[in-house]
């Protein structure tokens, strides 16, 4: 048996534990400090080793490998602020004999491959920017060879890394680093084999020039929204009808010969920072030049490697219109995108990793695809005691057996009919309902564990009311669940979408139906749930279908805006204050939320706002000449943005504000 604590430090940091080729948990540091993106680029005790550790149910004394990747490490750039290991580092002996560091493109590259079932398979990997080294090459070595040439006074290639040109490399052999952009690899008998590679160029404009398919993408984001993280709202903004006549084609971005080039040169825009609309055309531009890159690298990736299973790691497989569009290739037989393929599947790839190597040649390979993404924090329970101290009423639920047939997955909670009736029912009259319950989902996005969820025809302006809720754009889309067995009566596309790694075409019959849970352009980002991996969610959908509704739920992730997914009973209870959300549902209870409807209120101009602290630990206060109190934060966030907002007419805090004159109903 062998158990294998895979670390990711850099944008994004996470932990893992893989045993056995089996993954048992995997948690983000943002879900612990509570500090969306949250990163650490060196060994802290900031990074959830034991959070991962206790969730797979196994202490540092039985882990047989660790293994790390230092996305920020520089070779002879090592020290001052980025030392590799903090001083008081505690959770190992980072020269420990079992302690490993990879490179990122090689964990990346098997964070996709180990999780999708494939025997053999063509891998590509691609990002803004992966590990840098003398010499370009993939590693896997102990730590102390690491520390040893990432500290090194060395003065380039000639001295540290050889004086070869590394695969793929262009230029001469004297460069001084080589960071990773883009690698193409074969999987075979358990091995990766590095077929070819581009370096990103440096440059003293990296948010305006563009070099990759991921700099093209993250440098028009950050300046449509003036926001970093912003690729998703991209994606988005680019299916909403331009208002404006086009000011590029694509010929102005990416070259129309094979293959495709990047171009500069058009960046000179206008408008940036202001009103995203105003950018569609350029956004749905640059969505196509994106997706024509990323197409020409998969049909490249499956020629080099001679194999037509593809697997994708990086952060621009986040992008569900380019993956919907790799996915068709003819060249393409099956795709793999896993759950989390940007930098936080760092960790899982380590962890695989280290696990393989440890085998013996030929003892063969993860047993099944993984289609569930729950490795993070079991729900805590809301009680009754606790549910009322927040003025909340449980639902009765009769009592009964849960559905249990032994094939569900360990990270998905049991099923009660009795429970899944009465949210069904609840859903069907129109509640939005907040699911937290089983384990947390490991990646980007809520799969219904830690989701809201309403029904695209029984919930009147469904979309508005989430995007209300989570303060974003009206525009934004939500995504559609499905049971997989139905993917194909509503929806055009892909076999299957466990992830939401995918764009979907409703069928023109239900085009009316469904127009809730749709894009703009007739898109939608569906999620395929299957009794093996979320039997609730599953049951839940089979209820509303026995009540006479189509079988599909609109999910949105289980935050505010900023916040990260919701962890703790406490924030999940202050969240659903909101007056949008109607229910809360657990693994074994639903709760109805005060029935004493919203209320809007203001804030007279006599009362100042302040933020103390961040994360979990963090206060909202409104304070005048003669009060103070506190609010909850998703209130508070509303009254930033505007005159005027929504707030829960039972909530004591805001009754509170009310008497202590801090807020005043708004038609007063």
């Amino acid at each position: 048996m062998t158990t294998v604590l895979g670390i990711h430090c850099g944008h994004e940091s996470s932990c893992s534990v893989v045993r056995d080729g089996r993954l048992l948990s995997a948690v983000q540091q943002e879900r612990v400090t509570r500090r969306k993106y949250d990163g650490q680029e060196f060994l802290s005790d900031r990074l959830p080793i034991q959070e991962a550790l206790r969730l797979a149910g196994t202490t540092m004394d039985e882990v047989d490998v660790i293994v790390s990747s230092f996305q920020a490490a520089g070779p002879s750039g090592v020290g001052l602020q980025r030392p590799l290991v903090s001083p008081s580092f505690a959770a190992f002996d980072p020269f420990d004999p079992r302690h490993h560091v990879v490179s990122h493109h090689l964990a990346h590259a098997a964070s996709a491959v180990y999780p999708s079932g494939f025997p053999a398979a063509a891998v590509l990997v691609s990002d803004s920017a992966g590990t840098t080294s003398w010499d370009g090459r993939d590693f896997y070595e102990p730590f102390a060879a690491f520390h040893g040439r990432y500290y090194a006074d060395a003065g380039g290639s000639g001295e540290a890394g050889g004086d070869t040109v590394p695969v793929g490399a262009e230029g001469p052999a004297d460069r001084t680093v080589f960071t990773e952009m883009r690698s193409f690899y074969a999987f075979r008998d358990g091995g990766f084999t590095l077929l070819d590679r581009a370096y990103s160029v440096p440059h003293n404009q990296p948010d305006v020039f563009v070099q990759s398919e991921a700099s093209l993408f993250d440098n028009v984001s950050r300046y449509v929204f003036r926001a970093e993280h912003a690729h998703g709202q991209l994606m988005a903004l680019a299916g909403l009808p331009p208002t404006r006549a086009p000011r590029l084609s694509v010929p102005d971005v990416v070259t129309e010969e094979e293959p495709p080039r990047l171009r500069n040169g058009w960046q000179l825009l206008d408008g940036g920072g202001g009103d995203p609309v105003e950018q569609a055309d350029v956004a749905a531009v640059v969505q196509e030049a994106f997706t024509r890159l990323l197409t020409h690298h998969a049909r490249r990736a499956v020629e080099l490697a001679g194999m037509a299973d593809l697997a994708c790691a990086g952060g621009v497989f986040l992008n569900l219109t380019a993956n919907s569009e790799i996915a068709a290739l003819p060249e393409v037989n099956d795709l793999y995108v896993p759950s989390c393929p940007h930098d936080a599947g760092i960790s899982v790839g380590a962890a695989f990793l280290g696990w393989a190597r440890a085998q013996e040649p030929g003892a063969g390979l993860p047993p099944r695809r993984i289609r569930g993404d729950f490795l993070g924090r079991p729900a805590e329970r809301v009680g009754p005691a606790l549910a009322g101290e927040y003025g909340y009423v449980p639902v009765p639920i009769a009592p009964g057996d849960t559905d249990e047939d032994g094939t569900r997955d360990p990270g998905a909670p049991a099923v009660s009919p009795h429970l899944t009736r009465a949210a069904a029912e609840v859903i069907a009259r129109g509640a939005v309902v907040a699911r937290f319950a089983g384990r947390a989902e490991f990646g980007p996005r809520a799969l219904g564990n830690r989701s809201l969820l309403c029904h695209p025809v029984a919930c009147a302006d469904a979309r508005a009311k989430l995007n209300l809720l989570k303060r974003r754009q009206d525009w934004r889309p939500v995504a559609p669940i499905v049971r997989a067995e139905d993917l194909d009566t509503y929806f055009h596309g892909p076999a299957e979408s466990p992830f939401m790694n995918f764009n979907f075409r409703v069928r023109p019959e239900y085009a009316d139906l469904l127009a809730e849970a749709l894009h703009a352009d007739g898109t939608a980002r569906v999620q395929t749930v299957a009794p093996e991996y979320n039997p609730a969610i599953h049951a839940l959908l089979t209820a509303l279908a026995e009540l006479g509704l189509p079988p599909v739920l609109i999910n949105t992730s289980l935050n505010g805006p900023g916040q990260p997914i919701i962890d703790s009973a406490e924030e999940v209870l202050e969240f659903v204050r909101h007056p949008v959300v109607d229910h809360l549902l657990g693994e074994d209870y639903l709760i109805a939320t005060p029935d004493s409807g919203p209320l809007r209120v203001r804030r007279p101009e006599s009362v100042v706002m302040a933020a103390f602290g961040s994360g979990s630990s963090a206060r909202y206060v409104l304070s005048s000449r003669d009060a103070s109190s506190d609010v909850d934060r998703q209130l508070f966030l509303d009254l930033c943005a505007q005159d005027r907002a929504l707030a829960d007419g039972g909530s004591r805090l805001v009754l509170d504000c009310l008497s202590a004159g801090l807020l005043v109903e708004a038609d007063r």
